[in-house]
Parts: structure tokens; C-alpha cells; sequence
């Protein structure tokens, strides 16, 4: 059967416009529409949503050999450079993710807990009572922090110097692409943007390089390290300094962004539902009392838990995502042809109304006696491609969200909010809130504490 989808020039160009705005309700308009299998788009921009679990299955895990990434995520190799996983396949992919992979296992994860909390509360702190603070930019400047000390220890203390470069550059790609023109001239986005990532390069490089030169590897290794460290089957070192470079660019990107859109997205609909702010606050005195956030308290905050993974269901850090087709395929009896971008939408399967009752409710009650069906929930992927960070991200939220709901007490500064952005889906507006109150530290209060 062929692609069911818009007919006319001027239904593309509608759809266009929204995609442009905001391509996950672009998106879920076109499910809507046409169902699970979509063509769409003019000429060279020619585009197939594939979209429900089903769909992910497909996609995800039952045939990835029909799919490449590296076309489909070309847009972010001026961030994350021609060597990161996220833009590479097969063996490469293999390789590159095999070195990396015991750095972001559960346990090691677990060791930076102590950064987070005292990069948050720092943050927190200082957020004046009677203040308007954008929440979505101030904490990303945590977040950056949190990452940078993760993946490289105490003894580069760049983090601000690196997230403002880095800053440049993931603007120029989250740009529409009509907007990226790649003049190298004065005062262009691209020249800010090349301009950035030679200065990325500047202090990551300094830093292999120094630690190629250590004589010795340290008792406690983090990420660079390990990633230094890997060899291969022959015992040669497992990727080149290039290779590290990009891998470690492309951790402190997706983490700083997707994170940082994740923890506004989680504070907007605890200020929107006092019941699960009230939930959530009680539930953090019970556990932890006066006491500091440890790795055993974290695994028994089950609403918290809860909250985080109903924010990441309504708002997954990557709304859309792209993957080109490397040959001819049928999928629910429609053909879609090699060469093909190929499309599949989290949040389009996230807010289906026949998985998930009352979608647009934000209910995390719904995660504490259930779990859901394989591949209803893919906010970070999944089969051997699924994001290498989602625990570090996990524990991001929850520390983030646990350190809020115990220090201030947050009221919003905005009328409504607008998700835009690609990958990570963030509010157009920022997070503009005021601060009304702070709290004790550690309070043993039961009372509603944002």
C-alpha cells in the first residue's frame, strides 16, 4: 500500500509550519490524521512518521540493520563531532559505546551523588525570596557543573567556561535547518559557532593530553579516564584522542540539554499539581527527615521516582527522532521506500490515549502499582541503542527535584508555556518563577514545599 499522507502543496506547507514550530504536536496531528504510517514533505525534504509502539518495536529493536543514524543526526556533529556514538553505526558504534559503557554503570553513577547535591543546593541557594528566576536557564548552570565534575573529576575546573561555548554551538543546531547557513563570515551564527567549537576542542584536548601524560591511573577514575583507559582486543588503546574528544562533547551536550529541559518540564507540573507537590514533600520528610540524600533513600523515594518518570512520559528529552532508511520495507502493510527519513515520536506514544488513560493528566500515581507495556515508554530509546546516560539522567532529576521541594518554595511567573526545540523539547518562554519562601534545609514538615 502507499503512504497515506497530505495531498496538496498547501497541506505541506501548513504541516511544515508547525513542524517547524513544534514537531511533536506536529506530529502527533499527523497520527491523528493519517495513523501509524505517514508520508510527508516536499522534494528533497521528504519525511515517513512511523509512530506508536509498534512502530518503536520495529524501529528500536526487531530490524535496526535497516536504519543508519549518521545521516539522520548529521545536525549535530558541529556539537558533538564526525566521531560521537550518536552519529555513528555499526562497528564503529560497537566499538565506541564498548569503551564508554562501564562508565555509566548504576554503581558508578551512584558515586557522584554527593556532587549533585551540593551543585544543586549552591544553585538553589542563590535564588532570592521575592526573586523572578528563569528556572530553565539557571539550572542548567548546575547541571553543566554536575556533568563536567562527572566526566572529568575536580581537576578541570572549566565547567561554566566549557557549557558557554557549548552553549553557542547547540544553539546554532536546535536552529531550524533553513536557519543554518554556513557562512564563516564575522558576526554569522556559523562563524560563532565554529568559533565555539574550537575552543570546546581547546580545553578538552588539554586535558587528554595531560592525562595521557600521567605516569600512573587514578584511584578513582571518572569518565575520561576510563574512556582512556579502554583497549582493545589486541590490548591497543580502544579509541583515539579524537574519539574521546567526541564522546566526552557529546555526554556533556545531551546531558546539559536534555536534562536541563526534563528538570523545567518536572518543576512546571509540580507547580501546577498541589496534591503531588504535598505527595512528593511528605514523603521526602518520612524518608530522609533532617538528613542528607543518600543512594539507599533515594531507591525508597518511590513517588518521587513516580514524578520523574511521568514527567519524562509527557515531556521525553527527545520528542522526534530521525533515522534514514537503508533499503525497502513494509511496515503495517504500507511500503516505505529506501532513502526514506524515517521518523519515530516518543511523545506521540506517550500521550496516546488508548495506552495511557487521561494523557494529558499528569498522574504519577499511575507508575506506583503498574508498569507499562515494552516500548509504550521509550523516553530515552531502547535495544542496544538506548541512551548510555538515562541512569545519570535519572538520578539528575530526582537530587534536582528532592533539593527543591526541601529548600524553596516556588510560585510561577508565566501565563502558559510553549514546547518547541529539537531534540530536546523545552518551554519557548524558559521557566520564568518567583521565589515566595525558603524553607529549612532539611524541614520535617509535612507542609506544600514549592
Amino acid at each position: 500500500m502507499a503512504l497515506p499522507g497530505p495531498r496538496w502543496p498547501w497541506e505541506h506547507v501548513q504541516l511544515a509550519r508547525l513542524l517547524a514550530r513544534s514537531p511533536a504536536e506536529g506530529l502527533s496531528l499527523l497520527y491523528e490524521r493519517y495513523g501509524s504510517v505517514v508520508g510527508f514533505g516536499l522534494g528533497p525534504f521528504r519525511y515517513v512518521a512511523m509512530l506508536g509502539p509498534d512502530a518503536n518495536r520495529f524501529i528500536l529493536s526487531e530490524h535496526p540493520e535497516l536504519f543508519r543514524w549518521r545521516e539522520a543526526m548529521a545536525f549535530l556533529i558541529p556539537v558533538d563531532g564526525d566521531t560521537a556514538m550518536v552519529v555513528s553505526d555499526g562497528e564503529e558504534h560497537r566499538r565506541r559505546r564498548q569503551a564508554a559503557q562501564s562508565a555509566f554503570a548504576a554503581k558508578r553513577i551512584y558515586r557522584y551523588l554527593d556532587i549533585m547535591i551540593d551543585e544543586f543546593r549552591a544553585e538553589l541557594a542563590s535564588w532570592p525570596v521575592g526573586g523572578r528566576v528563569d528556572a530553565l536557564r539557571a539550572l542548567r548552570r548546575p547541571i553543566k557543573r554536575v556533568t563536567v565534575r562527572s566526566l572529568f573529576g575536580s581537576q578541570l575546573d572549566k565547567a561554566d567556561e566549557l557549557g558557554k561555548a557549548l552553549d553557542t554551538t547547540i544553539g546554532y543546531v536546535n536552529l531550524p535547518m533553513w536557519r543554518q547557513y554556513k557562512i564563516d563570515l564575522p558576526g554569522t551564527r556559523w562563524h560563532r559557532a565554529l568559533a565555539a567549537r574550537g575552543r570546546t576542542d581547546e580545553i578538552v584536548n588539554a586535558e587528554i593530553a595531560r592525562r595521557r601524560a600521567q605516569a600512573s591511573a587514578p584511584d578513582s577514575p571518572d569518565v575520561l579516564d576510563i574512556l582512556l583507559a579502554a583497549v582493545d582486543e589486541s590490548g591497543k588503546p580502544a579509541l583515539s584522542d579524537v574519539e574521546v574528544r567526541d564522546q566526552v562533547v557529546s555526554l556533556i551536550a545531551a546531558s546539559y540539554d536534555t536534562i536541563g529541559s526534563a528538570a523545567s518540564w518536572a518543576i512546571h507540573e509540580l507547580l501546577s499539581n498541589r496534591s503531588v507537590r504535598e505527595t512528593a514533600t511528605a514523603e521526602l520528610a518520612d524518608v530522609l527527615g533532617d538528613g542528607r540524600l543518600t543512594v539507599d533513600a533515594l531507591g525508597q523515594l518511590r513517588y518521587l521516582d513516580a514524578i520523574v518518570n511521568e514527567t519524562l512520559r509527557m515531556w521525553p528529552p527527545t520528542s522526534v527522532s530521525p533515522r534514514k532508511a537503508v533499503e525497502t520495507f513494509e511496515f503495517a502493510g504500507v511500503t516505505v521506500p529506501a532513502g526514506s527519513m524515517v521518523l519515530y515520536s516518543p511523545y506521540v506514544t506517550h500521550r496516546m490515549a488508548e495506552l495511557w488513560p487521561e494523557p494529558d493528566r499528569f498522574r504519577p500515581e499511575r507508575w506506583l502499582d503498574t508498569k507499562p507495556e515494552p516500548f509504550t515508554f521509550v523516553p530515552f530509546g531502547g535495544g542496544y541503542r538506548r541512551c548510555i546516560g538515562f541512569i545519570f539522567a535519572e538520578q539528575q532529576l530526582k537530587v534536582l527535584l528532592a533539593e527543591l521541594l526541601r529548600s524553596l518554595e516556588l510560585a510561577q511567573d508565566y501565563a502558559s508555556l510553549t514546547p518547541v526545540g529539537i531534540p530536546a523539547l523545552h518551554p519557548g518562554e524558559g521557566l520564568p518563577v518567583r521565589v515566595t519562601r525558603r524553607l529549612d534545609s532539611h524541614p520535617r514538615s509535612t507542609s506544600v514545599a514549592v
